[in-house]
């Protein structure tokens, strides 16, 4: 998926972690914390996880409609979460769509703790490697054999 075509990357990544559940792994998608009536109470610690045998794989997914991402407190907590992910021997990173590039790029959360420490708080879309979700699926079927 180099491209996201009419569909939200977040939409993509959920029928990505239905694929594979069906194939006998595991994938799912965090969710936040909401009371009762809805009222949000806590945001999720990232969006996805992904456990295949050889990979587990903890993410955050963003779509961005400018040639840079630009982190709000929330994303910046998320790194944090990440991190600890990744502390853990998980793949930990962020998966941005820049829409005027049609770009999808993987940015390792240890990127955006160097970005973050230098006092940006902006990611380039050049910064990250381009990111093609079909290797997940193919990593995963070859388990099968």
């Amino acid at each position: 998926m180099q491209q996201v075509r009419g569909k939200s990357l977040e939409t993509q990544l959920d029928h990505l972690c239905e694929h594979v559940n069906k194939m006998g792994y595991h994938a799912h998608k965090n969710h936040p914390k909401r009371l009762g009536d809805g009222t949000r109470v806590q945001g999720e610690p990232f969006d996805y996880e992904i456990l295949l045998p050889n990979w587990h794989a903890c993410f955050d997914a963003k779509e961005c409609h400018d040639t840079k991402w630009h982190m709000q407190k929330k994303d910046i907590i998320q790194t944090e979460n990440l991190k600890h992910c990744k502390n853990a021997g998980c793949e930990a990173f962020f998966l941005i769509y820049f829409f005027p590039i049609k770009r999808l790029v993987r940015v390792d959360v240890d990127e955006v703790i160097r970005v973050l420490e230098s006092g940006s708080k902006s990611i380039d879309a050049a910064k990250g490697g381009e990111f093609n979700i079909g290797l997940i699926i193919d990593k995963a079927a070859n388990e099968l054999h």
